[in-house]
């Protein structure tokens, strides 16, 4: 097991040792010559990957959303990283690109699965599942969700940026491409990141009448559905003006962890998406996109192993046997006592006009473009602290009672203005913008101990509220110097306001007297990026395997704002305290190839980062004067840290039909100095000076091997079926771990493998598909999160992966 990480180093450099044979394949049409200059300014300079994805496959004549099934060459795949139309292979960014064909072939249904595609990516949910999502590139990222923490990974769908992480883990609905791009952002992105973003764009409406569905039934009770229909509205003026699309989606499963104590199931999916579209051409050069969007998601919540860690300080106070009772679950059978839910709604809409207003003197091809959104949540929570059969903790935000606080809620206006031009013959391109946005969030958190010294329960709302405010400036210009030299410089100010108030009273009294404050800040920060592109000229390579060779250095500094601790799981006596801004600057040097006739591709990006102030949330607990315990959560800022390691991405096309594809994580994340932390076994001073960060694997891999064949022997009666055959097998692994601090010895995840199959067939020219397909087939059983109460009762929750899943998959398009 110890040498299976270089085993995967070794599986990934397949591709090149069969191609290096020498053997040749006579080549069939590729998407894009690679040596085709990219357009450059107006509405395709400014294009989002939809567009640009879409005209590509108009070019060639393939149908969207379905693999090309003959082709030798690997697919080049159009990304908009930089705002503009460009080949991933000629973006000096750290990018995965993940189109709709790799999506589905991959069957990724919902956002958090892309996790296993992209080097050093982590998503955790804890026990709010979908109500408390975190999203981690390189080991940078929030280490609490909830309305006081901007998000450390920016989460971006169609350029509107979803602020927190409540929400995020939304379902894959008429999704056109998803990029996950690594390092810090904001010279380009309305929000500055210091982790990188995830760009979700969906598909735009379009001139032909067509429409998808899809059924997905699995074990686990599980059934998916998808359905699409794209109406262009042919009447009068409107003609090849007006069109509109719908999608909708839902996803269900009874659960995989059996609660023995209330004889139910949790860690479920409960919910229903609807995505609505409208674009109008008024006239030429100007194009108007309107969207909305509702979903909802309702579950019990996930369920959580409890283990036993340390002697906790009211152990002997609870009634019976509490490490015993704790001891009694398991891996996928839980005990909680509480009837607990995780319930969220989104919905909002937002709007997009591109004007291509041409040239002005010296500035050519100028696009302006307006973004403006409205989103609007609605969180409802109920949780088990401890997960015992025993009445402890709970911590809930359900309303309905005095005991179950009140549900939160949140909205958000994001106003974005931008400008893209290019000068010298389109040697130099320019973007610049405006970003603002303004957020409000409350939300009522009860905190109900059962356990207390006095023997009587304490309960203590703690009614939060939040408003915040950010606007920045930014630009980014590009200089084509010579034909082989880019030269990219950007810069970014922030203005981050940040205002927050608590009330903290009695539940059970509301006669005694409460407690609380408000406080607020301003958080203001410049940050430069940039970039050295080097194109490698024909004469170099042309007597090589090579046929294209971009490498880059690249320096970008990423900033999150600071914040208050009054937004925390539990009451308080303490006003709140803000705590300081993070920053990160991050030093990059790749390389991006097209080797052998263009049948293989390889990405490859060596990182190192100065990463300072971090914020991370720690647990303490808090006695008032009768002996009574307060669990708290508490944002403090870490000394500094090194975050450095590499990236590897290889798409391979040996043969016609066979797609290999693989990707190579390494991540070393380290505290250099943090001697205040809280250590999570028992809530006392540490420090973690040279420990690694939590849920950091030093080693991500990935291996897809893919093969499509054709299939029409004796079909000549049948002609209807003739199609494809194509079986997928996946094989992902990750390197051991820890979830809490690396003193929890009892939440160490060791490295494990997950292994992934599909076998499908495409017939009725590619309309139709039937698939048979299964996740972690050999029941992989992982702890992907925990939480600890080991300060207060000397234990923790481990929550598990799914187990093994499997089912089938039938989908037509019309």
């Amino acid at each position: 097991m110890e040498r299976l990480p270089w085993a995967a180093a070794l599986l990934l450099l397949i591709p090149t040792l069969v191609l290096a044979q020498g053997e040749t394949v006579a080549p069939s049409t590729y998407v894009e010559d690679s040596e085709e200059p990219v357009a450059l300014g107006g509405e395709e300079y400014e294009a989002d990957a939809a567009g640009a994805q879409a005209e590509a496959v108009e070019d060639t004549g393939s149908a969207t959303g379905l693999s090309r099934r003959s082709a030798d060459r690997v697919e080049e795949i159009v990304v908009s990283a930089r705002k503009r139309a460009e080949r991933l292979e000629d973006t000096p960014v750290s990018v995965t690109a993940l189109s709709e064909s790799t999506l589905r072939e991959a069957g990724i249904t919902r956002v958090d699965q892309i996790q296993e595609l992209v080097p050093n990516m982590t998503f955790l949910q804890s026990f709010a599942g979908a109500a408390g999502v975190q999203i981690r590139l390189r080991g940078v990222g929030t280490s609490a969700p909830g309305p006081a923490f901007d998000p450390g990974v920016g989460f971006y769908v169609d350029g509107v940026f979803l602020s927190r992480a409540q929400g995020a883990l939304i379902d894959v609905v008429d999704v056109q491409q998803i990029e996950v791009l690594r390092g810090p952002q904001g010279t380009l992105f309305g929000k500055n990141t210091v982790g990188g973003s995830v760009n979700l764009t969906t598909v735009k409406p379009g001139p032909d009448q067509e429409g998808f569905i899809m059924v997905r039934p699995g074990n686990l009770g599980a059934i998916d559905t998808r359905a699409m229909v794209n109406l262009p509205i042919g009447s009068g003026w409107l003609e090849d003006r007006l069109f509109t699309r719908l999608a909708f989606a839902s996803a269900q499963n009874r659960g995989y962890n059996y609660n023995a104590f209330r004889d139910e199931y949790v860690s479920d999916r409960n919910s229903l998406s609807f995505l609505g579209s409208l674009r109008f051409l008024p006239i030429d050069d100007v194009t108007i996109d309107v969207s909305g969007t509702w979903s909802k998601d309702i579950t019990q919540g996930r369920g959580g192993q409890c283990v036993n860690i340390t002697e906790g300080g009211l152990t002997a106070l609870v009634p019976g046997d509490y490490p015993a009772v704790c001891a009694e679950t398991r891996p996928f059978e839980s005990g909680a006592n509480l009837d607990q839910l995780s319930n969220i709604s989104n919905y909002g809409t937002w709007g997009t006009i591109r004007w291509a207003a041409g040239d002005l003197g010296p500035i050519e091809d100028i696009a302006l473009k307006s973004l403006t959104s409205w989103r609007q949540q609605s969180i409802r929570t109920r949780t088990d602290l401890e997960g015992s059969r025993i009445a402890v903790v709970d911590v809930n935000q359900a309303g309905g009672s005095p005991t179950d606080g009140t549900p939160g809620s949140a909205q958000q206006i994001q106003q974005e203005l931008q400008l893209n031009a290019s000068t010298w013959d389109g040697r130099i391109n320019l973007v610049s913008g405006l970003f603002t946005y303004w957020e409000k969030a409350e939300a009522g958190n009860t905190v109900f101990v059962h356990v207390t010294p006095t023997g009587t329960p304490t309960a203590t709302n703690s009614a939060i509220s939040t408003d915040n405010f950010t606007w920045a400036l930014y630009g980014q210009g590009t200089a084509d110097v010579t034909d082989w030299l880019s030269l990219t410089a950007g810069i970014r100010y922030t203005s981050d306001r940040k205002g927050v108030a608590q009330f903290n009273q009695d539940t059970f009294d509301p006669s005694l007297p409460g407690s609380g404050g408000s406080g607020e800040k301003t958080f203001q920060s410049w940050t430069p990026m940039g970039t050295i592109a080097l194109l490698a000229p024909e004469s170099w390579i042309d007597e090589t395997p090579i046929d294209h060779l971009m490498t880059y250095f690249r320096y970008s500094r990423g900033f999150k704002g600071g914040g208050f601790n009054a937004a925390v799981q539990a009451a308080s006596t303490v006003t709140p305290s803000p705590y300081d801004p993070e920053t990160l600057d991050n030093f990059e040097v790749g390389f991006k190839t097209i080797t052998f006739d263009r049948r293989v591709t390889m990405n490859v990006a060596l990182f190192y980062g100065k990463y300072e102030d971090i914020q991370i949330t720690a647990q303490r607990s808090l006695e008032d004067e009768e002996g009574n315990l307060t669990v708290q959560r508490l944002t403090l800022n870490a000394a500094k840290a090194t975050t450095q390691g590499a990236e590897v991405e290889i798409q391979a096309r040996p043969l016609p039909g066979l797609n290999l594809s693989g990707t190579l994580g390494y991540l070393d994340a380290t505290y250099d100095n943090f001697p205040g932390a809280l250590s999570d076994l028992n809530g006392q001073a540490i420090d973690r000076g040279g420990q690694g960060f939590n849920n950091a694997p030093s080693l991500q891999t990935f291996l897809s091997v893919q093969y499509s064949l054709p299939v029409s022997a004796g079909l000549d009666s049948s002609p209807w079926l003739e199609g494809w055959i194509t079986p997928r097998l996946e094989w992902a692994y990750r390197d051991r771990y820890h979830v809490l601090g690396p003193e929890v010895s009892e939440t160490v995840q060791p490295g494990y493998n997950l292994i992934n199959a599909r076998l499908s067939y495409d017939f009725l020219d590619d309309r139709a598909q039937v698939a048979l397909w299964g996740k972690n087939l050999i029941d992989e059983g992982f702890i992907d999160d925990a939480f600890a109460v080991g300060a207060a009762f000397g234990s923790a929750l481990r929550f598990y992966g799914l187990p093994r899943t499997y089912g089938a998959e039938l989908s037509y398009r019309f």
